[in-house]
């Protein structure tokens, strides 16, 4: 028998079958698929808007001219998130047992938490001198863009992963 790698971090069954409600489902299925579509369309926005500011962190010859966008992307990062966020968290709870009793919701999830504790520990040191336009960055800063990047690739892989799954082919 095949085990997964990420069985172990598999939420309990019990748990999934006490969050489930039929009556939510039911309520939700005729407009499922568009709160799907909503929730793909703000993470690949809020994805491009982040992996655009922080390669421009990265980069030390566009530490000048990434102030203009960042300041132009803040509110709508903000916005695609809070979005991504919610009809993520909506999806969920459209069918509990079915999403959660995938390997790959765990580590996204874990992954999503480690990207928003990166986001608070960066954002006074990184993000503010940025969008006032301070050219200069630090160690810190590239240190923090390079974290978000993985851990926001991460987090897009691993959601692919949980509505895709692996083929068996690969997991032997």
């Amino acid at each position: 028998m095949i085990t997964h790698p990420f069985a172990f971090m598999r939420l309990p069954y019990a748990v999934l079958m006490a969050l489930d409600s039929r009556m939510f489902h039911f309520w939700l299925q005729p407009v499922h698929y568009l709160i799907r579509i909503v929730h793909i369309i703000s993470m690949a926005m809020f994805f491009g808007m982040d992996m655009l500011f922080d390669l421009g962190v990265l980069r030390p010859r566009m530490a000048a001219r990434i102030a203009p966008a960042a300041q132009l992307m803040v509110r709508p990062l903000h916005v695609t998130f809070a979005i991504a966020m919610v009809s993520g968290v909506v999806l969920f709870f459209y069918d509990p047992v079915h999403i959660g009793s995938r390997a790959y919701l765990t580590p996204k999830l874990l992954l999503i938490t480690l990207a928003m504790l990166n986001a608070l520990w960066c954002h006074r040191s990184v993000y503010l001198p940025v969008l006032r336009g301070n050219a200069a960055m630090s160690v810190r800063g590239r240190i923090g863009a390079s974290l978000s990047l993985l851990l926001w690739s991460g987090v897009m892989i691993m959601s692919c992963l949980n509505s895709e799954g692996v083929p068996k082919v690969f997991l032997r």
